[in-house]
């Protein structure tokens, strides 16, 4: 009885290995159908999700987050003393020094995006009502998550009685961003330095202008920048058609008047 179990399982083996070397796509095909069911349940990334680790996709990823949290300057926010308050620094490189919100309730407006001196790190610059700066954590999302906790505000724009139609807006916006280009700086007017800049390393510095309407006929003038070897930036002005008065707002906007 034991001679033919032993004689039983040498055949079986025999016919086991023969079968495989004959067809060796059958392993394959199993080695490769468990490497699909492991992707599936999280065990290991596809093509894509390696491909995404690439410089290339990397630095795309970085541009279209700078890009979406530009979107935020000119946004107005109210920072609220709660158990989990906003915290602001009074610096991007030195994150010991918080600074100090006297109020139960302080108005600010984000005026640009700027990194640390590592680049690690992306803050807003922020300016409050009490005229002091402050710089907010802008990665991971935090302002999102700050206003879902309650912790900070968002102030809708004011809005005139008078209603203007989308045209005659389109038009204001449009004598705004005009002012701007021909603002007087000490080396020419805004525009005509921009210009300059780019003769000098074609084709960067590129730049775009956008207004945005804070006030019946006041508007926030942006100038998106693009350098060859820097961050992207933002410069912005202040701009009054009523007075035809413009002021830089930001430190970017008020360097190039130096």
């Amino acid at each position: 009885m034991k001679v033919r179990l032993f004689i039983l399982i040498v055949i079986l083996a025999f016919l086991y290995f023969s079968f495989f070397q004959t067809h060796p796509c059958v392993g394959q095909h199993l080695s490769t159908h468990s490497s699909t069911l492991s992707a599936k349940n999280g065990e290991g990334k596809p093509e894509e999700d390696l491909r995404g680790s690439t410089p290339q996709a990397i630095e795309e990823y970085e541009k279209e987050k700078l890009a979406k949290m530009k979107k935020n300057i000119g946004r107005r926010l109210l920072t609220v003393k709660t158990i989990n308050p906003a915290v602001f620094y009074e610096s991007p490189d030195n994150l010991e020094k918080k600074l100090r919100i006297k109020r139960e309730k302080e108005g600010f407006v984000i005026t640009e995006v700027v990194q640390n001196r590592s680049g690690t790190k992306n803050f807003y610059q922020v300016k409050f009502d009490s005229r002091e700066t402050g710089y907010l954590t802008a990665d991971a999302n935090h302002l999102e998550i700050k206003i879902k906790e309650g912790s900070l505000i968002s102030v809708p724009k004011k809005t005139s009685t008078r209603k203007t139609s989308p045209n005659q807006s389109k038009v204001l916006a449009s004598q705004a961003v005009e002012l701007v280009k021909n603002h007087l700086t000490p080396a020419g007017s805004v525009e005509k330095r921009m210009e300059e800049e780019r003769a000098k390393s074609f084709p960067y510095p590129t730049w775009r202008y956008e207004a945005k309407e804070i006030g019946e006929k006041k508007f926030r003038v942006l100038q998106y920048v693009e350098e060859r070897s820097a961050p992207p930036f933002a410069r912005t002005w202040i701009v009054d058609l009523s007075t035809k008065e413009i002021k830089p707002e930001n430190q970017a906007a008020k360097a190039i008047y130096r």
